[in-house]
């Protein structure tokens, strides 16, 4: 019986190792498609990843570009601005009647009467009653 059982011994072996070497072979091969469909699944959503990425530095580009642009056209304007206070000032200073009418204008909004603008400001009674009556007009407006 023996002799039977070594006998037959190496060809069990061999059995039961066709038979593990086949189990691990389908494990095997269901863990790498497994491991395939994870791959793709990472792979696609890198993809999607960079195409967001791409979309996104485009977008930051064109923002970048307009705000350069904003800020060329304020300093433009900022300057333009400067050259019409620099011009309205030289006006202001070359034409002393409109500093009077300026003057009597801010008297009239702080309440003068007709008599303390003739006064003040070197104004003719008509010009006066004329200056009075438009703010007046202006401030029930």
């Amino acid at each position: 019986m023996l002799d039977i059982a070594l006998y037959w011994l190496p060809y069990v072996l061999l059995a039961i190792s066709c038979v593990i070497s086949i189990v691990v072979l389908l494990k095997s091969r269901s863990y790498k498609k497994e491991m395939e469909t994870k791959m793709q699944a990472m792979e696609l959503l890198l993809k999607n990843s960079r195409k967001q990425h791409e979309n996104l530095t485009n977008q930051f580009t064109e923002l970048r570009a307009g705000a350069m642009g904003m800020s060329q056209k304020l300093a433009e304007l900022s300057g333009q601005f400067d050259g019409l206070v620099d011009k309205q000032n030289e006006i202001e200073m070359l034409d002393p009647d409109g500093r009077l009418y300026s003057r009597a204008t801010k008297m009239v909004d702080l309440g003068a009467d007709i008599n303390e603008l003739m006064e003040e400001c070197d104004l003719p009674k008509a010009e006066a009653e004329l200056l009075m009556n438009i703010r007046r007009q202006r401030a029930t407006r």
